[in-house]
């Protein structure tokens, strides 16, 4: 008991490491970027509004809108890269071609429709509680810039799911006697890594069958196409029909009581059918290996280090 307590501070202190570098990446190269997009509008002669004294006041300003967007975006997009090779040479998670080519077609079939069915389950679900999405406004301007977009729906997928996928719940999968403690573990920190309340709650459940998935199939690979297939479904959502939610719209042509018995039927559908893909995965592999491995590693020849 003391030694899988050990081995949990030990976890939660290099998970509190990769939250801390990620951020100052993100400051650092924010920052940088602010700095580039001011330094291009002098030498090209861009007329810029006037700043006032509160720098938040300033990036509030419509006026200011585009340029924030594309800050942001620009920050992001460096910081992930950033975390990708601090994450490599760290040793944390050693990024391999065996990625590519860690699961067959038929198991990354049903794990890639078990993401769609489960993402449609949990954006019913959450809908159901007052959660704020304190960071609504900002995942739109990024979705509608390319680089914002790109990044969003491609290497933030991949960043996270080498961290807190390949990383964090590897390490436990390997180290602790219980797959579903690395399993839950590591979907809470993934959840509160968001820092949005609605995402908080929908991350964790997402992050746990993202996390069940990775220790089923011994693939990050299925659980990185699954993240990108989320990320980009809500991205593309959200550039056809803005920040309404499905209850909204449904609203928008049915009475309210009609809206909530679809949402039932559908949430209930979806449910099913994510259960139903869980079978199917479970069928589609062979049992899983004692000790656990990743499915393109040697048992007992990990490459992640903690």
């Amino acid at each position: 008991m003391i030694v899988e307590m050990k081995k949990l501070l030990k976890i939660a202190g290099v998970a509190a490491l990769l939250l801390l570098v990620y951020s100052l990446f993100q400051m650092l190269f924010t920052a940088l970027a602010t700095g580039g997009y001011l330094i291009y509008a002098m030498a090209t002669g861009s007329s810029l509004p006037e700043v006032p004294g509160n720098i938040e006041l300033a990036l509030d300003n419509p006026l200011f809108a585009g340029f924030k967007t594309n800050i942001m975006a620009v920050g992001l997009f460096l910081s992930a890269a950033a975390m990708l090779l601090f994450i490599h040479h760290t040793k944390l998670f050693r990024l391999r071609w065996g990625l590519l080519r860690s699961i067959e077609t038929k198991p990354l079939f049903y794990s890639t429709v078990l993401v769609f069915t489960s993402m449609f389950a949990l954006n019913i679900f959450v809908q159901w509680f007052p959660l704020d999405n304190i960071l609504e406004n900002e995942f739109v301007g990024l979705s509608h810039t390319l680089l914002g977009a790109f990044t969003i729906s491609l290497l933030a997928p991949l960043l996270e799911e080498i961290m807190f996928r390949g990383a964090i719940e590897g390490y436990m999968l390997r180290n602790l006697r219980s797959p579903w403690l690395a399993i839950v573990v590591s979907a809470l920190i993934f959840g509160v890594f968001h820092m949005n309340p609605v995402q908080i709650v929908y991350a964790t459940l997402l992050g746990i069958v993202f996390g069940w998935m990775y220790y089923r199939t011994g693939s990050l690979m299925s659980v990185i196409v699954g993240h990108v297939l989320n990320n980009t479904i809500a991205t593309l959502m959200t550039l056809a029909i803005g920040t309404e939610s499905e209850t909204e719209l449904l609203q928008n042509y049915v009475p309210q009581e009609t809206a909530v018995g679809i949402e039932i039927a559908a949430f209930l559908f979806f449910t099913l059918l994510s259960v139903y893909m869980v079978m199917k995965i479970h069928r589609s592999l062979p049992p899983v290996p004692n000790p656990w491995h990743e499915s393109d590693e040697q048992a007992g020849n990990a490459e992640v280090s903690l």
